[in-house]
């Protein structure tokens, strides 16, 4: 009897989240309301609260949805390659076409804060710091003599500026760069960057 109690809020939270990604794809952030997600998920509103504490913690868990996908972009990209600068470039390749394709997602994952105050959950901000692993592993290979700290802030400063390049050329800011010049710009910032 347990199992299936188990089983069924298993489903039940899924579905919710289901609900509440497919919502934040068609609407971004703003779309994201609780009474609308539980009728889309088809339960109550208590349903959704017993799952996820409040608007944040779902918003937390849709954001941990899309770092799976990221990494799983990231994870395929550099599959078949083993030079370290090639991954490099591929991975922010990589990262620009899922912010293309996946924009209100992406765009949530980075707008949406929790108020001050109230703590992110620790596997969060490990699923946050996991993605870094796929650019501290070829900037290790390239930059063998930098220890812990120093590949920890430099995998931070690469990720800021790739994210960066992409962030003011996807909102079409007057210095962001149009398709084309931005994919050869930003291999031209990789290879800076990667030392």
């Amino acid at each position: 009897m347990a199992g299936l109690q188990k089983a069924k809020s298993e489903e039940t939270r899924r579905r919710v989240l289901e609900a509440a990604t497919a919502a934040v794809e068609a609407g971004g952030m703003d779309a994201v309301n609780i009474r609308n997600i539980a009728a889309d998920a088809g339960y109550s509103v208590g349903s959704v609260y017993k799952h996820f504490a409040d608007l944040d913690a779902l918003l937390i868990a849709v954001n941990s949805v899309t770092l799976a996908r990221i990494k799983e972009v990231m994870g395929e990209a550099v599959e078949e390659i083993d030079d370290p600068l090639a991954q490099l470039k591929v991975l922010a390749q990589a990262y620009l076409e899922f912010a293309r394709a996946n924009r209100n997602l992406w765009i949530t994952l980075f707008s949406h804060q929790v108020p001050d105050g109230k703590p992110v959950p620790e596997w969060h901000i490990q699923e946050n710091i996991a993605l870094l692993g796929f650019i501290a592993t070829p900037l290790r290979l390239l930059n063998p003599d930098l220890g812990e700290e120093a590949l920890a802030a430099r995998s931070r400063t690469c990720f800021a500026a790739v994210h960066g390049l992409v962030t003011i050329s996807l909102e079409a800011r007057f210095v962001g760069l149009g398709e084309g010049t931005l994919e050869s710009e930003m291999d031209f910032l990789v290879e800076r960057l990667a030392g």
